[in-house]
């Protein structure tokens, strides 16, 4: 298996930074939806609150491509896109703390500065990794091609118990530091033909550690469970209670 890297990103919920990121949107557009980790093309003018332009996509007759979550942009524009839709059409209001902060990015944009975008986009693709909902873990569970990988640490599958049947493998240490001895665990509890499902508290670390074994391991059937533990307790899904 190749040396897997893993970028440890802490994404904070879209209602945490809602009261800071103003959102007008222009078009709805009518295609696919932006997710975490999709892929998207997008067009886009760039201005300082007094109307003056510093970039234009469109001036550069270029489009940018990115993906989202993975820290190529700035933090206003991995929560200022998420929803939207191809054919899409969107103002965001960024403030300077989620957009280049006190530094501000070389003589283009000075610090303490907040900006704003408006957003077209041109193209959407999915993450390669599958969601997974609880309809579908309830027949995962049953099925010896699937394996369930809780990625939690112990404190916390303590506190709320486990998906009956699922394996027990820590990813990330209390600071958020991948384990490097996962893999090595993984490869001893996974086989190359198994259908991996990987679990975490509300599903976004998990979805993070997803992305990593389709991008850059080129994993095919890896699915992340969508809403976590979290998602699952909601609709009082029976778990398996673990004993200190």
């Amino acid at each position: 298996m190749k040396k897997l890297i893993f970028v440890i990103l802490i994404f904070f919920s879209f209602k945490i930074f809602s009261q800071d990121i103003e959102i007008i949107d222009e078009t709805l557009g009518n295609g696919l939806e932006i997710v975490n980790h999709s892929k998207v093309t997008v067009h886009y003018i760039g201005k300082f609150e007094n109307g003056s332009e510093f970039d234009n996509s469109y001036k550069r007759g270029e489009p940018f491509a990115f993906q989202i979550g993975t820290r190529k942009v700035i933090m206003g524009w991995e929560l200022g896109l998420l929803g939207m839709k191809e054919t899409g059409k969107r103002t965001i209001y960024v403030p300077y703390q989620l957009a280049y902060g006190d530094n501000g990015a070389g003589d283009l944009i000075p610090p303490k500065t907040d900006l704003i975008f408006e957003i077209e986009v041109i193209k959407v693709l999915p993450p390669k990794y599958k969601q997974m909902d609880s309809l579908q873990l309830k027949l995962a569970m049953s099925d010896k091609s699937f394996k369930i990988i809780d990625i939690r640490n112990k404190k916390e599958i303590e506190l709320s118990g486990k998906i009956p049947g699922s394996i027990i493998l820590t990813a990330f240490d209390k600071n958020g530091n991948f384990i490097p001895n996962f893999l090595q665990s993984y490869q001893e509890k996974v086989g190359p033909n198994h259908k991996v499902v990987f679990v975490s508290k509300n599903g976004s670390i998990s979805s993070i550690l997803a992305n990593g074994f389709t991008e850059q391991l080129q994993q095919d059937n890896i699915y992340n469970l969508k809403g976590g533990i979290e998602g699952l307790k909601k609709i009082n899904f029976e778990l398996e209670n673990i004993k200190n």
